[in-house]
């Protein structure tokens, strides 16, 4: 054969070995061997199981249900559709079969003769994850636990190659377990979610399983068993980000934390806790409860709903008198006068004037209190458009209160106020139905520096209102 045919033999030779990706090393060569065969594990051990065909195991679950005799296939393809409801059934499943137990007679047969497919067995565990909790589904949901975990050894003790399912169930069988969770919700409140998230993607649990909900469940239940006060607050920044992460078990997550902060010696306003319960995507503020537009806080016990409601009600004032009113160069002193009540105050509306209307688009601090007085705030119709006002009931009175200097407060009585307490824009008149028209009955903010112990002793004489107990 001429030089050059070989020469380009050689070139052709090695385009073809380099399609092969073959280490640079001669034949035989037992590094090279053994770099392979690494490769080729490595890949092997990563590939993800395979999809089960839908139609075909949707179909073996329809005969399961009709009872009729199924193939060696059917049962390999019916553990993937054990949850699916089957329309020709009325829309039942092979979960809630009173037949199941016998579904899971034949694998435990099959796995003695060592006749079950891992891939079978693969989907089986997943459907497991994928199972609606309720009373249809709960006691075969058990008896399916049970077979899975006395089962998996035979599917993740035996393989040369494991895959990354058979690795994380041989390593953590737990959470085969009655209390599956137990272990994870630990970590997870310490900060630390590397197993569970080994766990999730290893085994694909999706995030609508059960497992979420009852990991959630536990990682709540362990934080507010914590008798420590100052751990237990701790606690909350890093259990909501967790539970609006898997939010099936939201609710009954916030009513255990504040049952539990209901218990701490210091209840003041927990701000993380406080702002993400009252977005009104989440639960609202408990003072539109009484309007119907915050409808959960109907399930939470009555002193809890106050203690938030305190919350939002001071926070309420806070952002009125530090912000709205500062700017009016306002008496400070309101601010602190108001909240000698806040416990007491049973509703409190804010009427905002045309220029915090506009301010709004421009501070973030004033716009959130906009969202979450949404369905409830006022607009205040003035000739001063940077005038504000908010209004309180506090027992069987209704006290008016403006944000700038040289305004008084007004007092009437709840039973006959001359404005619509509902309505959605009011005005400032001294007459008819002005937030106003009780020139007869003001509250005077002077002298600067003494009109509090006046009007103080006044609410107690003639209003029969009292400062807080924890007033001193």
């Amino acid at each position: 054969m001429p030089v050059d045919e070989i020469r380009q033999l050689e070139v052709n030779l090695a385009k073809v070995l380099s399609n092969f990706d073959i280490p640079t090393m001669e034949f035989g060569n037992p590094k090279c061997i053994e770099d392979a065969t690494n490769k080729i594990k490595e890949k092997f051990t990563n590939v993800n199981p395979a999809s089960p065909p839908k139609k075909r195991a949707y179909q073996a679950a329809l005969k399961f249900l009709r009872e009729k005799d199924l193939s060696n296939a059917d049962y390999d393809f019916i553990t993937s559709a054990i949850n699916t409801e089957i329309i020709e059934q009325n829309k039942c499943s092979v979960i809630s079969s009173s037949r199941f137990n016998k579904l899971l007679s034949v694998y435990t047969s099959k796995i003695k003769k060592d006749e079950m497919w891992n891939l079978s067995w693969y989907w089986l565990l997943s459907s497991y994850f994928n199972i609606t909790p309720n009373e249809d589904t709960e006691l075969n949901r058990n008896k399916l636990r049970l077979f899975l975990s006395k089962t998996h050894s035979n599917f993740t003790s035996r393989v040369k190659f494991p895959l990354p399912w058979m690795k994380a169930l041989k390593k953590h069988p737990d959470v085969l377990s009655r209390n599956p969770c137990e272990k994870y919700a630990k970590q997870v409140l310490k900060g630390d979610r590397k197993q569970v998230n080994i766990l999730k993607k290893d085994l694909s649990i999706p995030n609508q399983s059960w497992f979420w909900h009852e990991l959630t469940f536990s990682v709540v239940k362990h934080a507010t068993n914590e008798k420590n006060d100052t751990i237990f607050k701790a606690y909350i920044s890093k259990l909501i980000p967790f539970i609006e992460e898997y939010p099936a078990f939201r609710d009954k997550a916030l009513d255990l934390i504040l049952k539990r902060y209901y218990k701490c010696s210091d209840r003041s306003r927990h701000k993380v806790l406080c702002d993400y319960i009252i977005q009104p995507s989440i639960w609202g503020s408990p003072k539109l409860k009484d309007v119907g537009l915050a409808t959960k806080w109907y399930n939470v016990n009555d002193n809890i709903w106050r203690m938030v409601r305190s919350w939002v009600t001071k926070e309420n004032l806070r952002v009125f008198f530090q912000i709205l009113a500062a700017r009016n160069d306002a008496d400070k002193g309101r601010f602190k006068f108001w909240l000698q009540y806040v416990d007491q105050i049973e509703f409190i509306k804010l009427v905002f004037g045309e220029e915090t209307k506009q301010l709004r688009w421009r501070n973030k601090e004033i716009d959130k209190l906009f969202k979450e007085e949404e369905g409830i705030y006022a607009i205040l119709s003035s000739n001063d458009s940077g005038l504000d006002a908010f209004i309180l009931q506090i027992g069987d009175y209704t006290l008016v209160e403006f944000s700038k200097t040289g305004n008084a407060a007004f007092i009437y009585k709840s039973s006959s106020l001359p404005f619509d307490i509902e309505a959605r824009r009011l005005n400032d008149k001294t007459s008819a139905d002005g937030l106003k028209s009780a020139q007869n009955n003001k509250i005077i903010h002077s002298p600067p520096n003494g009109w509090q112990y006046n009007v103080k002793n006044r609410l107690m004489a003639e209003c029969n209102i009292y400062p807080d107990e924890h007033i001193v």
